[in-house]
């Protein structure tokens, strides 16, 4: 199982990596061009789960990533921003009621860890035969976090901690922390989804 560091190691081993994320950052704050960004991290998610080189790819096919983009963009607002947000007006309430400060929203944090796993798990998933119920089949996508749990946390607290330190540059950091996270996270069920094949060859 590859670990964070040797996903950086191989992702940021071409040098032009910085060119082709400052584009992503570009493009990831234009709205509707956006998408295409998205489809550059949905490009990220099917390179890792075919076992292909970790690289940052080239951009290209603008089609293909503006299409791939919005399917990636839905489901990460279902599976992403969704849990992120009802967590947040469940909990907001209590701020009348309850006097502890930041502590109140406490409860929003399982939804923040979980938002980047789940969706990269729903994009594995949707990605097998591009059909969107695939994508949201929660008995499945828990299946898969339960599975890799004990991967994902270091690199989701790598991630919060790399977006709040990098805030000066915050639509390359974003970028750059969602393709390595997101890579990262396709790894880690990739290896869990090979080790279970393996186990049951004859």
């Amino acid at each position: 199982m590859p670990s964070l560091e040797q996903v950086c190691k191989r992702l940021f081993s071409d040098s032009s990596w910085i060119l082709k994320a400052i584009v992503g950052a570009l493009l990831i704050i234009v709205p509707v061009a956006h998408f295409l960004a998205f489809g550059y991290l949905y490009a990220l998610i099917e390179q890792a789960r075919r076992g292909e080189v970790l690289e940052f790819p080239e951009w290209g096919d603008w089609r293909r990533l503006f299409m791939t983009g919005i399917a990636a963009f839905l489901i990460f607002l279902v599976l992403g921003v969704g849990p992120i947000v009802v967590a947040w007006l469940l909990v907001w309430p209590l701020q009348f009621v309850f006097n502890y400060g930041a502590f109140i929203y406490l409860p929003v944090v399982p939804a923040v860890m979980l938002a980047g796993p789940l969706t990269v798990a729903g994009i594995y998933q949707y990605q097998k035969q591009e059909e969107f119920r695939d994508a949201f089949r929660l008995p499945i996508l828990v299946a898969m976090l339960r599975s890799t749990k004990s991967y994902f946390w270091v690199p989701t607290f790598a991630l919060i901690g790399f977006l709040v330190a990098g805030y000066p540059l915050m639509t390359f950091t974003v970028f750059v922390g969602l393709s390595v996270s997101w890579t990262f996270y396709t790894v880690s069920f990739r290896f869990v989804e090979e080790s279970r094949k393996s186990a049951v060859r004859p």
